[in-house]
C-alpha cells in the first residue's frame, strides 16, 4: 500500500471524516485519530510531541482550509470550563469528495475506516484515551527497544507527559487492538 502523497492530504483528512460518519467532538480526537490512521498508512504527517501527545501542524493546517473550503462545517460551543469545544462533521461537497477519495483509493480507506471503528468501539472517541494511546505509541515509536510501562512513563516524562500506569495500560489496550503494539 502506498502512502497519501503532501497533496492528498486534504483527502486523507476527508476520508477521514466520512470514516467517522458523524459530527466528531474535538480538534484533538481528529489529530490522534489522524495519527492512528497516518501511522497505519505509511503517511508522513509531520507529527511532533505537544501537550495532548503527537500533533501535526499538517493536519490543522489541513482542517482549517477544508472548513474555508467548505468541506467541513465546524461548529462552535462553550464548555462547563469556558472553552471552546468544536465539532466537525463532512458538507454536501466534502461528502461527495470523500465518496470519490472512498473509490479511489479503497485500501488506505479501509485502513482508515478500521481505525476509526477501533477507537470509537474501544475508546469511544474519548479525547484522553486517544491522547494516551497517540503518546504511548509515539514513546514506542522513538525507542529501538521494547520497553516496559515504567519505562514509556519515564520517556513520557521526557516530552512533559505524565502518564500513569492505569492510563498507559488503557492505551496499550487501544494500541493492541489497532496491532500497533504487542503485549508482552
Amino acid at each position: 500500500m502506498r502512502g497519501w502523497s503532501i497533496l492528498n492530504q486534504t483527502e486523507f483528512l476527508l476520508a477521514l471524516l466520512c470514516a467517522v460518519d458523524e459530527p466528531l467532538d474535538g480538534r484533538t480526537a481528529i489529530q490522534k485519530l489522524a495519527y492512528f490512521a497516518s501511522v497505519k498508512t505509511k503517511t508522513d504527517m509531520g507529527y511532533f510531541p505537544h501537550y495532548y501527545g503527537p500533533y501535526s501542524a499538517q493536519v490543522a493546517s489541513n482542517l482549517e482550509n477544508s472548513v474555508a473550503l467548505d468541506f467541513v462545517v465546524e461548529t462552535g460551543r462553550s464548555t462547563m470550563r469556558d472553552r471552546i469545544m468544536y465539532t466537525y462533521g463532512l458538507t454536501r461537497d466534502g461528502i461527495a469528495l470523500a465518496k470519490r477519495v472512498k473509490s479511489r483509493y479503497p485500501e488506505q480507506f479501509e485502513v482508515i475506516q478500521d481505525v476509526v471503528d477501533k477507537c470509537r468501539r474501544i475508546a469511544h472517541f474519548n479525547i484522553y484515551v486517544l491522547s494516551w494511546a497517540a503518546k504511548v505509541h509515539y514513546i514506542l515509536s522513538q525507542s529501538t527497544k521494547p520497553m516496559t510501562l515504567d519505562e514509556a512513563c519515564d520517556v513520557g516524562r521526557s516530552f512533559g507527559w505524565k502518564l500513569s500506569e492505569e492510563e498507559t495500560r488503557s492505551a496499550v489496550r487501544l494500541l493492541s487492538s489497532l496491532k500497533l503494539v504487542k503485549k508482552a
